[in-house]
C-alpha cells in the first residue's frame, strides 16, 4: 500500500494537486502502465537511490504527508528514527495534520497509542520526538514534495534525471539484444541472460557463494564451465556448432569469442534480411539446446550425440519458424537442406 502513495505524490507533482492521493490505482497484481510506475523503485534501488527517503515532503500544514511512513523531518521516516513509538501508534497512515491541533496559537501534537509509552526505550524516543517536532515550523501552505538533492525546487522528472546521470554512465554501450520473435520466448530469455553471464553455470554459482568443488564443464573437463564455454568453447558445443555451419553455410564460431559476438555478426552477415533472422533464431535455439543436454547429462545421465542433437535443432527451429513467422509455405525438406528464395 505504500507504494500507492509514494506514486501518487509524484503524479499529483507532475498533473497538479487536485489528484487525490487515495486513488493512485497501483497494486502488485495490475498490469500495464501503473505496474510499470511502481516498479520503477526496484529499478532505482539497484542504482543505489532509495526513492522513499530521496522523494521528500516540504510540510506545510500537513495535507499530503503521512507522519510516520513519508519522509518530512530528518534523512528517514519518522517510523525509522523511532520504531518503538511506531508500534504503539493505532494510526501508523495518519497524515501530519491528523496528529496536530492548534490550541491559542501554538501547536499541540495528539498521537493515539496503543498503550501509552512505558519502557526506557520508549519515553527517550518519546521525549526526542517531542524536542524535534518543536523545532518544524508548520504553516498554513500546501504540503510540497521535493527531490532531496534539489530541495530548493519542487519535485521534476529533471531532478531525478540528474540524480540519475551523476550515477550511470550514459557513454557506456548498451546491451541492444534483438529479440527475434521467430525463436521461443524461454529460449529467448535464456540467451539474453547468458550473455551477462546469468544463468547457473557451475562458475556464476560460485562467485555467488555457493560450495562448489569442482567447477570444470562436466561435458569436457577441459576448463571452468562458464555461459561461454558451455555455449561456445566445450568441445562437444564446437562439434555441434561445425554441424550447424555446414547445414546453413554460414560460419558462426570459427574466431567468436562471446555469445554477444556470434549474434551480432549473424545479423550483420551478407544475406537476405529473412535469412538472418533466421539464422538468429537457430543461433537462438541451437545454445538453448546445448544448455538443455548439458543439465541433462549432470542431472540424469543423460547424454545426446552431436549428430543426435544437431537433428533436433533442425526439427524444433523449424517448428519454431512455421508457428511463428509468416513463412509457412517452407518445407521441412527445404529447411534441412537450407535451400529456399526469401
Amino acid at each position: 500500500m505504500e507504494s500507492n502513495t509514494l506514486w501518487a505524490k509524484v503524479i499529483e507533482s507532475l498533473h497538479g494537486s487536485d489528484r487525490k492521493v487515495e486513488a493512485f490505482p497501483f497494486k502488485k497484481s495490475r498490469s500495464g502502465v501503473w505496474k510499470n510506475i511502481g516498479e520503477i523503485g526496484k529499478d532505482f534501488s539497484k542504482r543505489n537511490i532509495n526513492i522513499n527517503t530521496s522523494l521528500c515532503s516540504k510540510v506545510g500544514r500537513g495535507d499530503k504527508t503521512l507522519f510516520w511512513v513519508d519522509t518530512w523531518y530528518g534523512s528517514e521516516p519518522l517510523r525509522t528514527q523511532f520504531p518503538c513509538l511506531y508500534q504503539l501508534s493505532t494510526r501508523k497512515r495518519a497524515k501530519v495534520q491528523e496528529v496536530y491541533k492548534i490550541v491559542n496559537g501554538g501547536i499541540l501534537w495528539d498521537w493515539t497509542w496503543s498503550r501509552a509509552p512505558s519502557s526506557g526505550e520508549e519515553k527517550a524516543e518519546m521525549e526526542s520526538l517531542k524536542q524535534n517536532l518543536q523545532k518544524y515550523d508548520l504553516s498554513v501552505n500546501e504540503d510540497v514534495w521535493v527531490w532531496k538533492q534539489s530541495e530548493k525546487e519542487d519535485f521534476s522528472v529533471k531532478n531525478v534525471r540528474l540524480s540519475l546521470d551523476r550515477i550511470i554512465d550514459i557513454n557506456s554501450e548498451p546491451n541492444q539484444f534483438y529479440w527475434n520473435k521467430w525463436a521461443t520466448a524461454k529460449s529467448t530469455a535464456f540467451v539474453w541472460r547468458a550473455i551477462d553471464e546469468k544463468i547457473p553455470s557451475a562458475v556464476a554459482l560460485a562467485n555467488r557463494g555457493m560450495e562448489i568443488s569442482d567447477t570444470s564443464c562436466k561435458l569436457c573437463g577441459e576448463d571452468n564451465e562458464d555461459a561461454v564455454h558451455i555455449l561456445m568453447k566445450c568441445n562437444f558445443a564446437r562439434r555441434v556448432w561445425d554441424g550447424v555451419e555446414t547445414w546453413t553455410g554460414l560460419p558462426m564460431t570459427n574466431d567468436v569469442n562471446n555469445v554477444k559476438d556470434l549474434l551480432k555478426r549473424i545479423l550483420d552477415s551478407n544475406r537476405s534480411q529473412c535469412k538472418r533472422k533466421f539464422l538468429h533464431a537457430i543461433a537462438i535455439q541451437t545454445m538453448w539446446l546445448l544448455w538443455k543436454n548439458r543439465n541433462d547429462k549432470i542431472f540424469s545421465g543423460r547424454r545426446r550425440t552431436v549428430q543426435m542433437l544437431i537433428e533436433e535443432i533442425k526439427d524444433t527451429s523449424f517448428l519454431g519458424v512455421k508457428q511463428r513467422s509468416k513463412h509457412r509455405s517452407i518445407t521441412k525438406q527445404q529447411w534441412w537442406e537450407f535451400s529456399f528464395n526469401l
